[in-house]
């Protein structure tokens, strides 16, 4: 989808962080934009700020792990702008503790927001994306973290991004040949409010969930820039958007993958 000016984008977590950031670059393209998110004040914040740039914009107050919220998302979209021909399901929240120590709540919350949250983009959007004129692309947010063991403590977060990237690499499969691209998003670190994530848990997890043991998000790439690669990646239709490309993370790749392929080795010698 190399034309990308005057088409709508719809955003979930658009409110701050990566999602803020694909806004931007959103209306640098000259995109008319949603800004969707939990934080409505948030979305707001960003969609005034679009529309000050001269964009077409507005803001949608949707909690992804809810699917009749995001199929009102979806219709509030269509009937705003009559298409989406970009979707970003971007919104995600982490834990920081090991499988041992993480509870049941920990994995509840992750997986509702970080996975279903993908998979109701999917069920909401797809069927009318099917049914619109032109091309149409949709971003889900994954990790690094979903492609080798991360540095940090973050078990639940690693294995709701692996499972993004995996259902990801699927939808691909199943929508090709019909004018909708595919891409999974694997940032490294990003100048967010990521660990700041624990003022949206829901009522019934509120007591259950593990404690925030952090809130710095400096010193990563700023949010602007990894808008700005996410929209090449769209207009090149690349199935990978990798934001980070240090040789440290790569490393790690090729010890996994070269780990995995000497294991088939292994597996015919028996």
């Amino acid at each position: 989808m190399e034309q990308l000016e005057g088409k709508v984008a719809v955003v979930t977590g658009g409110g701050s962080g990566v999602g803020e950031g694909m806004i931007g670059a959103c209306v640098d393209a000259g995109m008319r934009v949603v800004v969707a998110d939990i934080d409505l004040e948030g979305a707001e914040r960003v969609a005034s700020a679009a529309r000050e740039r001269g964009a077409e914009a507005i803001a949608v107050h949707v909690d992804v792990a809810d699917r009749v919220a995001m199929d009102a998302l979806a219709e509030r979209a269509y009937e705003e702008f009559g298409e989406v021909n970009l979707l970003c399901c971007n919104a995600g929240v982490i834990i920081e503790a090991s499988i041992e120590d993480s509870t049941d709540a920990d994995w509840e919350w992750l997986f509702r927001v970080n996975v279903m949250g993908v998979v109701h983009g999917a069920q909401a959007f797809l069927p009318r994306m099917r049914e619109q004129e032109g091309e149409a692309h949709i971003v889900n947010t994954g990790s690094i973290a979903g492609l080798f063991v991360p540095r940090l403590d973050v078990a639940t977060y690693a294995a709701s991004k692996h499972a993004v990237v995996g259902l990801t690499d699927r939808l691909r499969h199943e929508v090709a040949g019909t004018g909708i691209g595919v891409s999974v998003l694997c940032p490294g670190g990003v100048t967010t409010r990521l660990f700041e994530g624990h003022r949206n848990v829901p009522d019934d997890l509120a007591d259950k969930v593990t404690p925030a043991t952090r809130t710095d998000g400096a010193g990563g790439m700023a949010p602007a820039e990894v808008g700005r690669r996410v929209l090449d990646a769209v207009r090149a239709d690349r199935f990978w958007i990798i934001t980070h490309p240090r040789d440290e993370d790569r490393g790690l790749v090729d010890e996994r993958y070269e780990e995995l392929v000497d294991s088939y080795a292994w597996a015919r010698d028996r």
